[in-house]
């Protein structure tokens, strides 16, 4: 049972590890805690606004055309693709 658990999770770490490379830094970890938390704050000087742009910059380079074409709200698991996407790469 133990080493069925420890070869699933090895496989599961190894397989998101390939996808996202970064996934194991702390620059990109750091980079998610920021996106996730200036996403729920509210900006309401041009300072904040400011702060937050290059964020806001690599979150609008990692999302897909098909995704902005459809304009439709994203679930859990886009919005987790695109913060992978942004930050793990």
């Amino acid at each position: 049972m133990a080493r069925n658990l420890f070869f699933f999770l090895l496989g599961v770490f190894s397989g998101l590890w390939f996808i996202w490379p970064q996934i194991t830094t702390i620059k990109g970890w750091k980079c998610a805690k920021d996106i996730v938390a200036s996403s729920e704050e509210e900006l309401t000087d041009i300072e904040s606004v400011i702060e937050s742009l290059p964020n806001k910059i690599k979150l609008g380079l990692a999302i897909s055309p098909k995704t902005i074409l459809k304009r439709q709200d994203l679930n859990r698991l886009d919005k987790l693709k695109i913060v992978g996407d942004t930050c793990f790469r």
